[in-house]
């Protein structure tokens, strides 16, 4: 979604000011008409939602978009606001559009990685899309620094955000494999490492091999457990 034409509020047909009770009902409302399994379906429309209910329905990460918006050009109909946070600065506002990239990019690969995962596991899609939002949160941590390390690689401007993501990934899966190692795996870290490998792989289609490869490649995390790749 393109902040100075679209935004995720239109996509989900609110006002910017809407509650998060309004959100909820326009997202259901929304996902009713375009989920794919209809016959009206849009798997293109659906995600967008997706994206929109992802970023909207968490305070910080409402927040940190409302900050890359173009100001309203009407105040009519609008209540009386609460003091506005200083608005940020086009370095800083750059940083937060990359971080919203970020976890936009990740949540998607994320939710791909997860359902393809349950098809292919013959579960349920919760068995896996409950995984989802714990990861999918760490993308967006760190940002200045994911994107320095990012630059290094050798990321162009337009690969900064995916690449920042995966490098995000990468700094999730330590702490995980270092939790993980001293104990046998059960069914609940053996999900969590064929979810974080399939992450990293849907989220790698989008950069060149010799990207990858500077930023270390897929981690292997299901491999690093039990000596197998799937």
């Amino acid at each position: 979604v393109n902040p100075k034409t679209s935004s995720f509020y239109d996509r989900l047909g609110v006002a910017r000011n809407a509650t998060r009770k309004i959100l909820q009902r326009a997202y259901r409302r929304e996902a009713l008409r375009h989920h794919p399994d209809r016959q009206t379906g849009d798997a293109a429309a659906m995600g967008e939602l997706n994206d929109a209910w992802f970023v909207l329905s968490d305070s910080a990460r409402r927040a940190a978009y409302d900050q890359t918006l173009e100001p309203e050009t009407s105040l009519q109909d609008t209540p009386p606001k609460s003091p506005r946070a200083p608005k940020l600065g086009r370095k800083a506002a750059w940083f937060e559009g990359l971080k919203l990239q970020a976890i936009r990019l990740g949540y998607e690969a994320a939710l791909s990685a997860s359902q393809a995962l349950a098809r292919r596991n013959n579960v349920q899609h919760s068995t896996y899309e409950l995984l989802v939002e714990e990861i999918a949160e760490s993308f967006g941590d760190r940002i200045e620094d994911r994107v320095r390390l990012a630059r290094k690689a050798g990321a162009t401007p337009l690969d900064l955000g995916l690449a920042a993501a995966l490098i995000g990934l990468k700094e999730y899966c330590l702490p995980f494999l270092e939790a993980s190692k001293d104990n046998e795996a059960d069914p609940a870290t053996i999900r969590t490492a064929q979810l974080l490998d399939r992450i990293w792989d849907n989220l790698a289609h989008g950069i060149s091999r010799d990207l990858e490869t500077a930023l270390g490649g897929n981690p292997r995390t299901l491999r690093a457990l039990t000596g197998r790749r799937v």
